[in-house]
């Protein structure tokens, strides 16, 4: 009965080593398609990098109130953030984020701006009520608390920003994040 076995389990052995060998091929491939960035050096990959799969780790510096659908990172000082927002598959970032390490997996996204968008935003800050979509979000501290003379503000130095450039846009980077995780 123990002849009969043993050929059994070396095919349920070999089948199991099969299986595991194609994970790692298919790990293997996500790995070599994606870029990994850092905090540090994130302005100047990003354009190289739009709209392609990557991967970030920093320290998650603040989380916009509104829906938690934003978390701004930064790594050794809070002069350089990149924006993190939730992909399809996250509905919001957790307030209880805010200090901890993260490592996110998705795609750089660039938005650009231009005196057609500057010119939608300043109609809407003027309107009674106030649209939180529209706009540049930074993270920097209060700036969910702006009221229309700081947006205003805000405009007319992107417009100013605008025309330094020479460009008829400026492009605002971030990654719009399919997963992560906290590390340790």
């Amino acid at each position: 009965m123990t002849k009969r076995r043993f050929p059994l389990l070396i095919v349920i052995l070999l089948a199991i080593v099969a299986c595991n060998q194609g994970t790692k091929k298919a790990d293997t491939n996500i790995k070599n398609d994606t870029t990994r960035l850092t905090v540090l050096t994130f302005e100047k990959q990003a354009d190289s990098c739009i709209d392609k799969p990557v991967i970030i780790e920093g320290t998650v510096l603040h989380l916009c109130k509104h829906g938690g659908k934003r978390m701004f990172l930064v790594d050794g000082t809070d002069s350089i953030r990149v924006e993190v927002t939730t992909g399809p598959s996250i509905a919001k970032f957790d307030d209880a984020l805010v200090g901890s390490r993260v490592r996110v997996f998705g795609t750089l996204k660039e938005e650009r701006i231009d005196a057609k968008y500057l010119n939608k935003w300043e109609a809407e800050v003027k309107k009674p009520v106030e649209n939180h979509n529209v706009g540049v979000h930074t993270g920097a501290k209060g700036h969910e608390d702006q009221g229309a003379k700081e947006k205003l503000e805000q405009i007319n130095a992107l417009r100013d920003d605008l025309k330094k450039s020479g460009k008829d846009h400026l492009s605002f980077f971030s990654i719009e994040a399919d997963k992560f995780t906290e590390l340790k």
